[in-house]
C-alpha cells in the first residue's frame, strides 16, 4: 500500500512540473516520514499528527524544509485536510531548526585542472571545461541543446534560460580556447548532420554534480574558478560580473574572494 501511495505521489509531483531532482527529494523525504507507519487501503486514514511529530526530530533547516514541503504536497495529492493549528505547529518546529554548516574545503585549481584533463569520458571532460570557460551554472549548462548552439568564425554562442527565467547567452571565443572551441564545434556539427537538434550537448546537472563530488570538487568551484580566471585576464570586476551575469557587484566580490587556490 505504501509503495502505491508513494508511486502515485511521485506522478503527482511530476504533473506539477517540478524538476526531477526536486521530485526525487520530496519522494525520499515522504518515504522517510512514512517509515514504520501501518497504512490501510484508505489514504485518508493517515495520521497527520504522527507525521508532524516526526518532523520534530529533524534538526536542520534544509532537511526540515524539504520534509515539510514533501508533506504538504502529499496532503494536496490525496486531498488530506490539514488544520491551521497543525500548520502553525509545523511553523513553530521549523523556527527551532538550525542551519547545518559543512566544513569548507579549499578548492585547488591546478589539481582540479589535472583531474579534468585526465578524464577518459570526453563528454564529461568537455562539460567541466565549458563550465570553467563560460562560468555557466550547472543548471544552465545542462539544458543546452544542439539547436541552442550558434557557431561563427571566431566564436560560438549558447542560448539558455538563466536565473530568473530570462533567456541568456554565453560565448566561447576561438582565440581564448581553441582546443575547446574545435572540440565543441565537431560535436555540434556531428549531431546536426544526424538531424538531432533536440539532443542535449552536455550531461544533466545531477550527473555533473555527482561526478564532480566524486573527483573532489563541486560545480560551483568551477564557476568560482571561471570568475578568477576572467579577473586575471581583464582586471575588471565589471567584466567578471557581466560574464557570470551577477545582479549585484557584491556577489562578484564574494566569488573573487572565495577560497579557491589558483596556483
Amino acid at each position: 500500500m505504501k509503495y502505491n501511495l508513494l508511486s502515485n505521489y511521485k506522478l503527482f509531483l511530476a504533473s506539477l512540473g517540478l524538476r526531477p531532482n526536486t521530485i526525487n527529494t520530496y519522494y525520499n523525504r515522504m518515504a522517510k516520514l512514512l517509515e514504520g507507519d501501518f497504512l490501510t487501503n484508505d489514504s485518508f486514514k493517515i495520521d497527520i499528527s504522527s507525521l508532524i511529530s516526526k518532523l520534530s526530530h529533524i534538526h536542520y533547516k534544509n532537511q526540515f524544509s524539504q520534509s515539510k514541503n514533501a508533506l504538504l504536497y502529499f496532503c494536496k495529492c490525496y486531498q488530506i485536510s490539514i488544520t491551521n493549528k497543525q500548520l502553525k505547529d509545523i511553523e513553530r518546529l521549523q523556527k527551532q531548526t538550525r542551519k547545518k554548516y559543512r566544513k569548507a574545503t579549499k578548492a585547488e585549481y591546478p589539481k582540479i585542472k589535472r583531474t579534468i584533463n585526465h578524464l577518459k569520458n570526453k563528454k564529461l571532460k568537455v562539460s567541466f571545461l565549458t563550465m570553467i570557460e563560460t562560468g555557466l551554472r550547472v543548471s544552465e549548462l545542462s539544458q543546452i541543446k544542439i539547436e541552442d548552439c550558434h557557431i561563427y568564425d571566431e566564436e560560438m554562442r549558447f542560448s539558455f534560460i538563466g536565473k530568473g527565467g530570462k533567456k541568456a547567452f554565453s560565448t566561447i571565443n576561438k582565440k581564448d580556447n581553441l582546443p575547446l572551441y574545435v572540440c565543441l564545434k565537431d560535436i555540434i556539427l556531428y549531431y546536426r548532420d544526424k538531424g538531432q537538434f533536440n539532443k542535449k550537448l552536455f550531461y544533466s546537472s545531477q550527473y555533473l554534480q555527482q561526478k564532480a563530488k566524486l573527483y573532489g570538487f563541486s560545480c560551483l568551484d568551477l564557476r568560482r574558478i571561471s570568475a578568477k580566471l576572467e579577473y586575471q585576464k581583464s582586471k575588471s570586476k565589471n567584466q567578471v560580473r557581466n560574464k557570470l551575469r551577477h545582479a549585484k557587484i557584491k556577489t562578484t566580490d564574494i566569488y573573487l574572494d572565495s577560497s579557491v587556490k589558483m596556483e
